[in-house]
């Protein structure tokens, strides 16, 4: 058995290009925690962690062969991991499956410190994102994703046409769904159902 810290990441990589089991094994326990724990960072659940940290080092390995000359395996790892959590989450923006599954896990109740916090960070972030939207466009995206109104009862609140309150939503969500695509590789109905599930 090889140990992770004997060798070098240069060393164990040559090692894996060519096949070497242990070599492997010796990444895997060297690494799988912090890979475990990374993707639970964005997930919040045991079982989708648990998954998704043993996908990232079944592709380390399929794709030994291609390994680039690489300074950290485990800043490669962690790369591999975030894109496959960032995946999943824009999958759980289309897939009821997945969004059920993600939404089952996270936790409710603001008991954790943890969660609090990631629920403070992405309220700040779509806030400033609001910011940048027109005042009435914004008052219209509050009443209508955030306050739950119907586009009648914001156009009444509003004293304008629903024609012109279904303008200001098209527009909002197209702007901000860009945005949150863009920076969090996400989609808003994922981010809008994390903020809302740490209530």
């Amino acid at each position: 058995m090889i140990a992770a810290g004997t060798l070098s990441d240069a060393e164990l990589l040559a090692l894996i290009r060519a096949g070497d089991d242990y070599a492997f094994t010796a990444v895997y326990e060297a690494h799988r925690r912090v890979v475990y724990q990374f993707v639970y960072r964005f997930l919040k659940s045991p079982e989708l962690a648990e998954d998704l940290a043993q996908e990232v080092f079944i592709k380390f390995w399929d794709k030994r062969a291609e390994l680039p000359e690489l300074l950290s395996i485990r800043a490669y790892l962690l790369t591999i991991a975030r894109n496959h959590a960032f995946n999943f989450l824009k999958r759980a923006g289309v897939d009821e499956h997945a969004r059920a599954e993600l939404l089952k896990n996270y936790p409710t109740g603001g008991n954790s410190l943890e969660n609090a916090i990631h629920t403070r960070d992405y309220k700040a972030y779509l806030e400033k994102l609001l910011e940048a939207l027109t005042p009435q466009s914004r008052e219209v995206f509050r009443l209508c994703r955030q306050q739950g109104k119907t586009y009648e009862e914001t156009a009444e609140i509003l004293g304008i046409s629903r024609h012109a309150v279904k303008k200001h939503m098209v527009r909002s969500m197209r702007i901000l769904g860009d945005s949150v695509e863009r920076d969090l590789g996400i989609s808003l109905s994922v981010l809008l159902a994390l903020i809302l599930s740490g209530h």
